[in-house]
């Protein structure tokens, strides 16, 4: 008896990144180090699940990571990882007066940070030096000075 050949998936992974800034820092979190790239420093987010639009995703994400609340703004990037995952870039706000609190599981610590700081750091998850050239050359508008 003959099988069909087996199809190789088509269809990428989809995530969404939430892209947040208090007093000109950019939230950036370090990755557990039970998660695909441990230890990296990115923005928060995650997969976007079956049936979610990106604004959904990216208010779940928050939740489960952080515990924060946060408003989409706008889609401000889009990029593909290096392993093939379509990225959605949110800019998003959130209530001043609350903290951020990482989930351990997924989470190990979360930073605010200036340019400066996320520029220098050593151990960058390869999809954000991109979003940061593009945004530095004019490609990104976020209405916010970043310095």
């Amino acid at each position: 008896m003959n099988s069909p050949p087996i199809k190789p998936s088509t269809r990428r992974k989809k995530g969404v990144v939430g892209v947040i800034f208090r007093d000109a820092r950019l939230l950036i979190i370090r990755r557990a180090l039970t998660v695909t790239a441990p230890g990296k420093l990115c923005l928060p987010g995650g997969a976007i699940e079956k049936g979610e639009t990106e604004e959904q995703a990216l208010v779940r994400e928050m939740q489960e990571e952080l515990a924060i609340d946060v408003s989409p703004k706008e889609l401000c990037f889009r990029s593909v990882t290096a392993w093939g995952t379509n990225l959605a870039w949110w800019h998003a706000s959130m209530d001043l007066s609350v903290h951020p609190i990482a989930n351990p599981d997924e989470v190990a610590d979360v930073f605010w940070m200036t340019r400066d700081e996320v520029r220098n750091a050593p151990d960058l998850l390869p999809s954000l030096p991109p979003f940061l050239a593009a945004w530095e050359q004019g490609e990104i508008g976020l209405g916010c000075d970043w310095s």
